[in-house]
This record gives structure tokens, C-alpha cells and sequence, in this order.
């Protein structure tokens, strides 16, 4: 096998995310969010988050302001980019670009021409929840923030991305020559007939079924992420090829999109994950995904160079893009270290509220162990106080004498183990027949292995007819634990105990049959 290098965004230790991460979650804790349940994000008297107000009266009304370095304030980093500068690492200020909320008596129409007459804003993007204004880069810290105060404005956050936070992680995963190479067998000669499904542990741990799978019922999975290279053999028939026609033209994502959404071209994490989810079975070749009839829908969240974070609003952007596509599933394969309110309305909006009964958001648990040996939680893993989230827990397979608890877990803190290392994958970056073995994958193959098991199980009827959170608290009522593991398992093998019921039975039943009502 030839070797091939991809990044993963859940290997997440950088050194330098440890040092100012405790100070980064005080200062996040000031700042209202959804998992408060306090939605008036100006609660505290301010129109930014409380770490940018600061960092702005840091500065002397003639400094220059500088997008990094707001960010980095922002993301509890900026004693480390500071030591950066001092070593030579830093470069010119970066102009400032700003989400902005207009005040509810103000539409963003309205909102977006005034911001225009600005003589300090060149350019304004209006999507369906906010605008995003970039300034020139002569702007000073007191002529931003007299716009801050405008009385149009709600509120507004910095437009931050990969650079400006540096915390998604770009730390190379090895796919190493010695591991499995099924992917060079023929078909085998038994259903199904995908040469990797003996090398596909994680589908046994979790009580998969190809019967199971055969039968059931498509589901839409958005993949935020790099893109899904619709030409690969293992997931042409299930990518959904429509460019979303409602993302704001001349818009970060919808020129990622547009490049990187189903080309293959762009950086190959998404079509990793895509096969996990959704390969196609029984086709002769490769991997089956958890849920191989599903329809994958890709929109992309991080930027062609090195798979750094793409802005806040292209994320936010990529949320709603998904609901308008029709998405059930949304996995996110991304993390970053603040509570945008851009993100969060839009993942509050995509679950359908408190009731959380639209569709369910994936993600990794993203995690960095810090200095003090505290763990630090990452956005978007954070949302899991949402009912409608669910934070993925990568494991490996030494989670041994895994069964059903006499009280089972629940749903309430969100979490959940699935498989995430030593994970066949579907790549645009292997040269033999676009497949490898990632040694050490992480949170993002746990979340796929989690959106794959969502769509599986809310295709299987008559579960098909349940809600995103009836799905959900089936999950966590008929997961597996073990002795070794502090999160409970995922398990899809109580499907196979659908068949006793009749055809007319109803989301109720199942669950009643299941002993999860």
C-alpha cells in the first residue's frame, strides 16, 4: 500500500491550546449561551462576547484592531500568541470581520444597507440569521467600537476561522503499510460480498447487521466537513449532488462548496467519513458504510488548505444548508473554543428547540488534556446539553464484555462511545483504489460511526416513523456498557427484535416493545 497522509480534526493536542485554556473557559463562562438556556446574549450589558469587549478597551482609541488577536482573546490564547510575537511569529494586523445581529425590530435587509453606507465596511454578506461585515483594515479600536454601539445592532462576534483560533487540529494520521489491505481483494462470494467487511470491527462491536442494513429506509446525512468525492466508487450511487442554492453569493462556503462539495479535489477527511456512514454494500468492492442505503449530503465547513476550520458564519451557514437540504442527520466533523452565537442559534434551530424532535447533530467529544491536567470541552461537543446532540466517544476494541445494565443509561448528558481508531476508510488520498486503514482516527470516526448508527436505526421500521428524540433516547435506552468504559455504547443489534411486530405498528409500539417508552 502506498503511504498516505490526511489530517484529522479530532487529534487534538497542539502545545500551545493547553497553556491559556482555563483562562479561555472563565472567560467563556461570562458569556451567555444556549446551553444556559439564556438566550439574550446581551444580558451582560455588552454587544460581544465579554473577552472581545475587553480586548477592545485594551487598546488605546488609535490602535489598530487586529482580528487575531480578538480572536485569540476570545479563545482564552492570546498569552501564547503574544509569546508567538515575541519570538518573530507575528504578522500584520488582520482587518476586522464581524457576525452581526440586528436588534428585532430591524430586518437584515435594512440592517445590511445601513451597514453599507459605512464607510469603513467594503464588503456585507447577509444570511438568513445575521450579516458578516468586513472592515478596512485601517480601523481603530474607537471606531469599532462606536459601531459596536450602533442602535441597529444587537449584537456582534469576530468571524474567526481555523488561523485565527488555531485549534482545529492538523496532526497528521498515519496510514500505516502494515495494517489490512482488503481493499486489493476480489468480491467475496457470501452477502455481502464487500471485501472489508471482516476488517470492519467497529460494525461488530456495535451489533450490526447486513440484513438489517439491506432493508432499511434512506435517511439524509449532511457531512459538514472537506467535502465528499462523488466519483468514488464506494459512495457515488448515495451522494446527493445539489449545491445548496441559498447560501449568500460571493460567501466563504458557498465558494468552498462550489470547489470542494462532491469534486474529490479538496482536502479527503469528508469522503473518510462518507464511507464509514454511508459506503455502499454489497457492490464488490470496499467497505460498507453503518448505514449503506443512506443519502449522503455534503457541505463544506473547512478550507482546502491544510482542512483548518472555515469561518464561523460558513459554519453556521453550513447548518441552516443542511436543514434546507433536508438533512435528518447532521454530522459535524469540526471543533473550535467558543460559543458563537451564529452556531449555537443555528444548531438550536436545526434540532427544532427544547423539543429537539426535527433531526439529530453529531459530533466527537473534542477534548485537550491541559497543563493542570483539567480537560477542556470544545464546541461544538459542547452543545450536548441540547437534547437534540449527541457527542461521540472514540474508543478502540478492547471495549471487551460489553451488555445491557439493569438501569440503563439515559440520554441527559449526551455522550456516547463508538468505535474511532483503526478504522478502514474511503480516501481521495490513496492511490490504490481510494481506501486505507487509519491507525488512529479519532472523535471524527467515532461521530461517523454515530450518524451512521442514527440513520440506521431511524431507517429501520417502524422506527422510521419516531422523532429526532424518541431516536435518541432509544439509543442511549438500548446501549451496551462495560466494566473498562465511563460512556455507554452504541448498539444497534435490538433491531433485529422488530421483526416480532406487525406492520401496522407504530413508533409507540416499537418503543414499548423495546422497553424504552
Amino acid at each position: 500500500m502506498s503511504r498516505s497522509l490526511a489530517r484529522g480534526f479530532f487529534t487534538i493536542l497542539l502545545p500551545f491550546a493547553a497553556s491559556a485554556a482555563l483562562a479561555g473557559g472563565l472567560a467563556q463562562a461570562n458569556d451567555p449561551g444556549i446551553c444556559g438556556r439564556n438566550q439574550n446574549w446581551t444580558s451582560n450589558g455588552q454587544r460581544a462576547p465579554a473577552a472581545v469587549s475587553a480586548y477592545l478597551d485594551s487598546l488605546s482609541g488609535s490602535a489598530r484592531f487586529d482580528l487575531r488577536d480578538a480572536c485569540a482573546s476570545w479563545a482564552g490564547t492570546i498569552s501564547d500568541r503574544r509569546r508567538r510575537a515575541n519570538d518573530g511569529a507575528r504578522g500584520d494586523p488582520v482587518p476586522a470581520r464581524f457576525i452581526v445581529f440586528a436588534t428585532s425590530d430591524v430586518g437584515l435587509q435594512t440592517l445590511a444597507s445601513h451597514l453599507r453606507r459605512n464607510p469603513h465596511v467594503y464588503s456585507v454578506e447577509i444570511a438568513s440569521r445575521f450579516v458578516v461585515a468586513s472592515f478596512d483594515r485601517h480601523m481603530s479600536a474607537r471606531r469599532l467600537q462606536s459601531f459596536l454601539a450602533d442602535p441597529l445592532i444587537d449584537y456582534a462576534e469576530p468571524d474567526c476561522d481555523g488561523p485565527d483560533f488555531l485549534t482545529t487540529s492538523i496532526d497528521l494520521l498515519d496510514y500505516g503499510r502494515d495494517g489490512s489491505s482488503c481493499w486489493q481483494r476480489a468480491a467475496r462470494d457470501t452477502f455481502p460480498n464487500d471485501p472489508c467487511i471482516d476488517e470492519l470491527w467497529g460494525h461488530s462491536k456495535i451489533g450490526w447487521n447486513s440484513d438489517i442494513a439491506r432493508r432499511s429506509l434512506p435517511r439524509i446525512v449532511a457531512v459538514l466537513d472537506s467535502g465528499i468525492d462523488a466519483s468514488h466508487e464506494d459512495l457515488a450511487s448515495n451522494v446527493m449532488l445539489n449545491v445548496d442554492p441559498g447560501e449568500p453569493q460571493g460567501s466563504q462556503g458557498s465558494q468552498l462548496n462550489a470547489h470542494c462539495a462532491t469534486s474529490g479535489l479538496c482536502y479527503p477527511h469528508g469522503t473518510e467519513m462518507a464511507g464509514t456512514i454511508g459506503g455502499r454494500m454489497d457492490n464488490g468492492i470496499g467497505v460498507a458504510g453503518v448505514a449503506p442505503n443512506s443519502r449522503l449530503l455534503p457541505i463544506v465547513i473547512s478550507r482546502v488548505d491544510h482542512g483548518l476550520l472555515a469561518r464561523l458564519s460558513t459554519i453556521a451557514e453550513g447548518i441552516d444548508a443542511a436543514v434546507r437540504g433536508g438533512a435528518d442527520v447532521i454530522n459535524i466533523s469540526a471543533k473550535w473554543p467558543v460559543d458563537s452565537r451564529a452556531i449555537s442559534t443555528a444548531i438550536y434551530a436545526a434540532v427544532g428547540g427544547d423539543s429537539s424532535s426535527r433531526r439529530l447533530v453529531v459530533t466527537g467529544y473534542a477534548t485537550s488534556l491541559q497543563r493542570d491536567e483539567s480537560v477542556r470541552e470544545y464546541f461544538p461537543s459542547r452543545y450536548r446539553c441540547l437534547p437534540g446532540v449527541l457527542a461521540a466517544v472514540p474508543t478502540d476494541m478492547r471495549g471487551r464484555d460489553l451488555f445491557n445494565p439493569a438501569g440503563r443509561p439515559t440520554a441527559t448528558d449526551g455522550r456516547i462511545q463508538a468505535p474511532g481508531v483503526d478504522i478502514v476508510v474511503t480516501t481521495t488520498e490513496n492511490s490504490e483504489r481510494g481506501y486505507a486503514l487509519s491507525e488512529a482516527a479519532g472523535a471524527s470516526s467515532a461521530a461517523a460511526y454515530v450518524s451512521g448508527a442514527v440513520a440506521l436505526v431511524w431507517g429501520s421500521p417502524p422506527l422510521n416513523k419516531c422523532d429526532a428524540q424518541q431516536i435518541k433516547q432509544l439509543l442511549f435506552c438500548r446501549s451496551k456498557t462495560s466494566n473498562a468504559s465511563r460512556y455507554p455504547w452504541i448498539n444497534v443489534d435490538f433491531l433485529g427484535e422488530l421483526s416480532r411486530l406487525g406492520s401496522g405498528a407504530d413508533c409507540h409500539a416499537a418503543m414499548e416493545a423495546l422497553g424504552c417508552t
